[in-house]
């Protein structure tokens, strides 16, 4: 009786430890997802050319943002091996999977422009980044912008200001996005608080943080004492030399926005 006891606690040890040491799919990671977009974006472009698996490696090498580690088959391996967490047709739509996303199918990208169809978009900054499904355009004034989607790029202290002046505003922020942005030290320093950020709605935006080459990463502020995190900085790697040129870039932001909206 004893020895049958002490297999069992043996066995039970065993399993428990075979369930923390088995390998499982990573949990939701939006810079994961959306640089599994961009690279299977440029394989269907490369597959309709009748180009091979060496090309779309070389082409991911030229298009996806430098830092970020890739998923253990590379960005050419099969998406679907990154799990229902990331897959665009359970965060987005049943007709968004990898394939259809792929091969850029009608069906498909109506799915992601329904997601978006309560976005709005306002872009300040010298870069106007055109993202598919998303009405709006430039805007001097966030207090009076019908925007929901900010994009941000250039010296992107003055929109930060405006942020932080606009609560009404803030409580309509579904994401920013900082494209090549640079913030003043003293504001980063002072001003970029989970305090100074805070909205109406508990809620914690993403900042999609695109950096241009050799620039850190923004450091994430202490919480307060409250516990409440405003926002939530994702680095998505260092930009390469084209991507200004890159037609499925924003596709990609846009399928992003759409598995969050």
């Amino acid at each position: 009786m004893i020895d049958a006891a002490l297999w069992s606690s043996f066995i039970a040890l065993f399993a428990g430890a075979l369930w923390f040491a088995w390998p499982r799919p990573p949990r939701w990671d939006p810079v994961l997802f959306h640089h599994a977009v961009l690279a299977n974006l440029h394989g269907g472009e490369l597959e309709t050319k009748g180009a091979d698996l060496a090309a779309w490696k070389a082409r991911c090498e030229m298009v996806i943002p430098r830092g970020p580690r890739p998923p253990a088959a590379g960005w050419t391996g099969d998406p679907a091996l990154l799990g229902a967490d990331h897959d665009p047709a359970v965060r987005v739509g049943a007709a968004c999977t990898w394939l259809a996303l792929g091969e850029r199918k009608p069906e498909a990208l109506a799915v992601v422009a329904r997601r978006l169809a309560d976005l709005r978009l306002a872009a300040l900054g010298p870069v106007h980044l055109a993202i598919p499904g998303l009405a709006g355009g430039p805007v001097n004034d966030l207090a009076a912008a019908d925007a929901l989607a900010p994009l941000l790029s250039g010296d992107a202290t003055p929109a930060l200001t405006m942020l932080a002046a606009a609560p009404g505003f803030r409580d309509r922020v579904r994401a920013v996005i900082l494209l090549e942005a640079s913030i003043e030290t003293d504001f980063v320093a002072k001003q970029l608080t989970h305090e100074a950020f805070d909205t109406e709605i508990a809620q914690s935006i993403p900042w999609f943080v695109f950096r241009a080459g050799g620039t850190p990463m923004l450091g994430a502020p202490p919480l307060p004492p409250s516990g409440r995190q405003a926002f939530a900085l994702h680095d998505m790697g260092e930009l390469p030399p084209g991507w200004r040129d890159d037609a499925h870039l924003p596709q990609a932001i846009a399928v992003l926005l759409a598995a969050i909206a």
